[in-house]
C-alpha cells in the first residue's frame, strides 16, 4: 500500500520530532498522508519518497609498532567507533497502516572501543 498526499508536503528537518518523523500518521487529523481506498491501494505518493534522517559518525584507528628483537615485534592497535559519539537514529517506522507510522524507536551503536595486540615473527 502507498499512501495518498494531500496538501504541502512536509519538509524534514534536522530537528525533527523522533515521535513523528514524516509528520501526522496515515489516517490521523491533519495527516498529509490520507489512507487509500480499498479499490485503488497505490496512493500518488512516489516509491521510495520517504527519507531516513542521516548518519554521522567518525571512526579512528592508531596503531604503534614495538620491536622486541631483530626478527619479532609486537603491535599494539586501537580503533574508536563513533568516537564523538553522536546519536545516530534508526529508521522510522515505514508500515503505512501502523498507528506508529513515521516513529523512530531504535538508535544505532554508540562509541565502541577495542583494543589490539599481535606478536608479528
Amino acid at each position: 500500500m502507498r499512501p495518498n498526499i494531500t496538501g504541502p508536503v512536509p519538509i524534514l528537518t534536522r530537528d525533527q520530532s523522533i515521535a513523528a518523523y514524516f509528520g501526522p500518521a496515515i489516517g490521523a487529523a491533519g495527516s498529509v498522508f490520507p489512507t487509500p481506498s480499498a479499490n485503488n491501494p497505490f496512493g500518488n505518493l512516489g516509491r521510495d519518497a520517504f527519507r531516513a534522517p542521516g548518519l554521522a559518525q567518525l571512526d579512528l584507528g592508531i596503531t604503534k609498532n614495538f620491536s622486541v628483537t631483530e626478527r619479532m615485534k609486537v603491535q599494539f592497535r586501537s580503533e574508536f567507533f563513533n568516537i564523538l559519539n553522536h546519536t545516530n537514529f534508526g529508521l522510522p517506522n515505514q508500515q503505512a497502516n501502523s498507528t506508529a507510522f513515521g516513529s523512530i524507536t531504535s538508535t544505532n551503536t554508540p562509541r565502541q572501543i577495542q583494543f589490539g595486540l599481535k606478536l608479528l615473527f
